[in-house]
């Protein structure tokens, strides 16, 4: 925890909230499993309050789960349940492909074609362009429960997820896998489409397979 440190240039939670994330991504913790917020408080020279903030945030994102009179504990999956997430994730972003490829206009196409192209310099920047893509694909499906069942699926594939940006090399395949995704549907080619996600979304299990912890 030495190589971590509070700076000023950003709100208090926000830091510890994005200190203590990395921590967790990076397997700072490794083989722990509940969080101390007293002694990460202790450790990082600030209050337990902007502790606890951070450990909402990271609830939020579905990176830890917050259990009341029990406390605070890494979000951990079988590789056996994420499998099983992938594999609905699968169905259900192809179906969102077959639904949106006659009704999702060309020129917010072009639009997230220009954001892939921006440099995407911090992890969180790189998370939100791939959270963008998907999330406009399943909006222009124009079915609600599909984006339901998708969101149903989001707090066992966001702490895995988020591995893929702490790796260039596969961030950098994920922006080539979007642009083939994207460039399909600009396209109107619905079987090409449906190949490029479906191979988008089998390498994203594969990499999360190849280094689940």
């Amino acid at each position: 925890m030495e190589n971590f440190r509070i700076e000023k240039k950003k709100t208090l939670n926000l830091q510890v909230y994005e200190i203590l994330k990395e921590m967790i991504l990076s397997d700072e913790f490794k083989n722990e499993i509940k969080l101390n917020e007293v002694q990460i408080a202790a450790k990082l020279e600030v209050s337990p309050t902007p502790v606890r903030e951070a450990f909402r945030m990271l609830a939020a994102d579905g990176i830890v789960e917050i259990i009341p009179w029990k406390g605070v504990f890494i979000k951990k999956y079988s590789i056996e349940e994420i499998e099983e997430a992938y594999q609905c994730r699968e169905v259900l972003e192809i179906l969102a492909v077959k639904l949106c490829i006659n009704i999702i206009p060309k020129d917010e196409i072009e639009r997230l074609l220009k954001v892939l192209k921006e440099n995407h310099d911090t992890i969180e920047e790189r998370i939100k362009v791939s959270n963008e893509i998907h999330s406009i694909i399943i909006e222009y499906s124009n079915n609600k429960r599909l984006k339901n069942l998708i969101t149903q699926l989001n707090d066992i594939l966001t702490y895995d997820r988020r591995l893929s940006a702490y790796d260039g090399i596969r961030g950098k395949q994920i922006d080539q896998e979007h642009k083939l995704i994207l460039k399909a549907l600009k396209e109107r080619n619905e079987n090409a489409a449906i190949f490029y996600m479906k191979e988008h979304i089998q390498n994203g299990f594969k990499y999360v397979k190849e280094n689940h912890k």
